[in-house]
């Protein structure tokens, strides 16, 4: 008589992790031995993204949903390691994050415009801060020159330069597609520079 096949279960998860032969009972001719955590009926048919686990009764085999591994939180879409089976909690989900200024929407991940108009709003109006007050710090000692009376043509048309590149500064929110797409002036150093 050949030996049974038996099927083992991890002894915590109860999940199938393998097969062997059963051994004959040195005690009594033709009985043979089974294991604790082995059983000797036959396994369902295996389904992917399914483990097979004994159920919680050790009467029969039941396919149980496997997300183990890397899944993602769906409130911010950090990656984390999912180690148990069965279905995924609703905080969770197996299709990664795309990246920044995206939402969870309950079966996807959709592109958030608001978050990434308003990230680009705050970074806009922060740049044009520094840059208006890089000119400020400019024009101060082209002004004085040219309140006493002593700025030169050169200091008057560099002072005439960085007032108009201000005003360009202060209108960069009236163009089209600001703050997502738009153009910053050219500074008069900029100008100086790419000159031959």
């Amino acid at each position: 008589m050949d030996a049974p096949t038996i099927y083992y279960v991890h002894p915590d998860t109860l999940e199938y992790i393998g097969n062997g032969f059963a051994d004959p009972s040195p005690l009594e001719e033709g009985k043979w031995l089974i294991p604790a955590f082995a059983y000797t009926d036959a396994l369902p048919e295996q389904r992917t993204g399914y483990a097979i686990v004994r159920n919680q009764f050790l009467e029969a085999w039941e396919l149980v949903e496997d997300n183990r591994g890397t899944v993602y939180l769906t409130a911010t879409g950090e990656a984390r390691d999912h180690l148990t089976l069965g279905p995924l909690p609703a905080e969770l989900t197996r299709v990664p994050y795309p990246g920044p200024f995206h939402i969870w929407n309950g079966s996807q991940w959709v592109a958030d415009a608001e978050a990434q108009y308003e990230k680009a709003m705050a970074e806009a109006i922060a740049l044009c801060d520094r840059k208006l007050t890089e000119a400020a710090v400019r024009i101060m000692p082209l002004e004085d020159a040219a309140d006493i009376g002593e700025a030169s043509e050169e200091e008057q048309a560099t002072l005439l330069a960085w007032k108009r590149y201000r005003i360009d500064l202060s209108r960069v929110s009236q163009q089209p597609g600001y703050p997502l797409s738009f153009k910053w002036p050219t500074s008069p150093d900029q100008t100086r520079a790419e000159q031959p």
